[in-house]
């Protein structure tokens, strides 16, 4: 049979059909969310395949000989069973794309560094502890996936700093400390949920997002009315308070006045200090690195809207920075 693409999945095959054989130039094939629980020995004489979707199975290993399939480009074999990866996953040297996520690895095998054309690793919901270094040699790889390992405590620079990594997602790990280098051509990072974290890199700020804003409007700082003016204005109609002195007040964000993680900390530290103003809490400014965020914070914000349901804080743009004691 001249077919080169086989959509097998949801059909409760228990085994793999013998009937694959059938098909002289198959090259692609679906089997995922069936109850197949070995993958057997003469399917990998089907070299012509470069596409293989075993998802949702019941697999509790790979074959040792998996390294025959001398042409796979995919390999999916997430949401199994899976304990180990044979070493000879590494001999798959036209390999793209492997996801394993949803397994229990536990480990990596240092072999996959012969992998140079893998572009796309997906090893998330493992229990892995560490990365391999090795792994850094896989020179294409342009997408990696390693979240909700939740013993996972450090990702290697040499891997974050791939060539062309252009994705990393670290979601819901056991990170310490994040790598201070990242690719140049990273695009996009997530890092939610590690809460050991302590200190980020000044190097993630650009990939912070400012989502809607649903923190409570009324600002618990109080703020003199000694050294004040009021002013309304124009485009919205908002009453601001201004220090005197004030020029001009930037939208936010906007080119000039750009929100950034650390604005959105001084909104959760203030919640916590609803009796003492944030930039007048001594203790806070000695937990800080540098002396130019005490002042910063001394000159508190630059404007807050007086209309009865905002009372929202504008602050100027501050340098990137997570205070280590506060929990936000």
């Amino acid at each position: 049979m001249n077919k080169t693409i086989l959509h097998w999945s949801y059909l409760n095959f228990k085994d793999v059909p013998m009937d694959l054989f059938l098909y002289e130039d198959l090259e692609e094939v679906y089997l995922k969310e069936n109850y197949i629980s070995v993958i057997p020995k003469w399917l990998l004489n089907i070299t012509t395949l470069k596409f293989i979707h075993l998802a949702g199975n019941n697999l509790s290993e790979l074959p040792v000989d998996i390294y025959m399939l001398e042409n796979l480009e995919f390999l999916d074999v997430s949401n199994n069973e899976i304990k180990e990866l044979p070493k000879t996953l590494g001999l798959l040297l036209r390999l793209q794309q492997l996801n394993v996520s949803g397994n229990q690895l536990t480990e990596l095998p240092v072999e996959l560094n012969t992998l140079r054309n893998l572009e796309q690793l997906n090893i998330a919901k493992n229990q892995f502890r560490r990365l391999p270094l090795q792994l850094s040699e896989c020179v294409r790889l342009n997408e990696l996936n390693v979240s909700e390992n939740e013993a996972l405590l450090h990702l290697p620079e040499r891997i974050a700093n791939l060539p062309m990594l252009q994705s990393l997602a670290a979601d819901r790990c056991a990170l310490v400390y994040l790598p201070a280098a990242l690719s140049k051509f990273m695009n996009h990072v997530r890092i939610f949920h590690n809460t050991s974290v302590n200190y980020i890199p000044m190097i993630y700020e650009r990939f912070y997002q400012n989502f809607y804003d649903n923190r409570q409007k009324v600002t618990p700082i109080a703020i003199a009315k000694k050294g004040l003016f009021c002013v309304r204005e124009l485009e919205t109609g908002k009453r601001l308070v201004l220090p005197v002195g004030t020029r001009k007040v930037y939208a936010v964000p906007s080119p000039e006045n750009q929100v950034t993680l650390y604005d959105d900390c001084l909104h959760a530290v203030q919640t916590l200090n609803r009796h003492l103003p944030v930039y007048e809490n001594a203790a806070l400014h000695r937990l800080l690195p540098e002396p130019y965020m005490s002042a910063h914070i001394n000159n508190g914000p630059i404007a807050r809207c007086t209309t009865t349901n905002c009372s929202s804080c504008l602050y100027t743009t501050y340098y990137f920075m997570v205070v280590k004691r506060f929990h936000f």
